[in-house]
C-alpha cells in the first residue's frame, strides 16, 4: 500500500534542509558582540512550522530560583529550569519529545521565567537542527548593494507564502477537475467560520496570512486522503483559481 503521509521524522529533516543559518542581526552594546534577535529566530522558522503541520509545545519540569550579587553588589536572580520540548504533527498526531534546559538572570527576579523560556526556545530552535548565526547574509551585497542585508526569517516566510498559494491552487485544481466553480466554492466551504460570521475566502489569492497555513494544511490533509498519494508540487504548473 502507497504511503499517503509525511512522517515527523520526514518533516523535521525537510525543516532542517530549508534552514542552514540565521543572521547575527541584534548587539549586545555594553559587551559588544552580534547575536542572532529570538524574533528572527522564530521568524525563520515559524513559516516552515505552519507549512509543514508541526507544533513545538514546552512544559516545564522543574525549575530553581538563586538568588546573588553582582560585583557591584546589585542584587540579581537566576532561574534554572527544565523543560521538555515537544514537536507534535497535527496530520498524523505523532510526537516526539526532547528535554532541554534553561536559565534567566534577572535584577528584580519577575522576568527571569519568562527570560528563561524564550532562552529555551530560541536555542533549541537553532540546537536542534543545527543552523549557525552568521554576521552578514554572504549574497546580500550581491544582490541589494553594500550594506544593505537580507533577513533570512523575512525570505524564508515569504518563499513558504509563495509556495503554499501555489500548491493550494495546484491541489484545489485537481481535487475539483479544473472546475473554477467548484473551486470556488469549495474553499470557501474550507475557510468560513459560522462562529465568527465570516463567509469565507473565495480566492487562493486572497487568503490572509494567518489563514493560508491552515488552509494549505487542511487542502493538503483532504488531497491525500481522497487522492491516496503524497501531494507533489509541478514545477510548471500554471493552473490557478485565484
Amino acid at each position: 500500500m502507497e504511503k499517503t503521509f509525511t512522517t515527523i521524522y520526514e518533516k523535521l529533516l525537510k525543516m532542517q534542509r530549508r534552514v542552514d543559518s540565521v543572521i547575527r542581526d541584534g548587539k549586545n552594546t555594553s559587551d559588544k558582540y552580534d547575536f542572532a534577535s529570538d524574533e528572527n529566530v522564530l521568524d525563520t522558522f515559524r513559516p516552515l512550522m505552519d507549512e509543514l503541520g508541526l507544533l513545538l509545545i514546552p512544559s516545564v519540569t522543574g525549575a530553581q530560583l538563586h538568588e546573588g550579587t553582582t560585583r557591584s553588589g546589585t542584587v540579581r536572580y537566576l532561574t534554572e529550569m527544565v523543560i521538555t520540548m515537544r514537536w507534535y504533527d497535527v496530520e498524523t498526531g505523532e510526537e516526539l519529545t526532547v528535554p532541554w534546559y534553561a536559565q534567566g538572570v534577572d535584577l528584580a527576579g519577575e522576568k527571569g521565567v519568562g527570560k528563561a523560556l524564550t532562552y529555551a526556545e530560541k536555542y533549541f530552535l537553532l540546537k536542534f537542527f543545527h543552523v549557525a548565526t552568521k554576521k552578514d547574509d554572504p549574497d546580500a551585497d550581491k544582490r541589494t548593494g553594500a550594506g544593505e542585508k537580507l533577513q533570512r526569517g523575512t525570505q524564508a516566510g515569504k518563499e513558504t507564502q509563495l509556495y503554499q498559494r501555489r500548491a493550494l491552487s495546484q491541489m484545489l485544481s485537481e481535487l475539483y477537475g479544473g472546475d473554477a466553480e467548484k473551486i470556488k466554492t469549495g474553499l470557501i466551504a474550507i475557510t468560513k467560520s459560522d462562529k465568527r460570521g465570516f463567509a469565507g475566502f473565495d480566492s487562493v489569492d486572497k487568503l490572509s496570512p494567518a489563514a493560508l497555513p491552515v488552509t494549505y494544511a487542511k487542502v493538503k490533509k483532504t488531497y491525500e486522503n481522497r487522492m491516496g498519494h503524497a501531494f507533489e508540487l509541478k514545477e510548471d504548473d500554471t493552473d490557478g483559481n485565484g
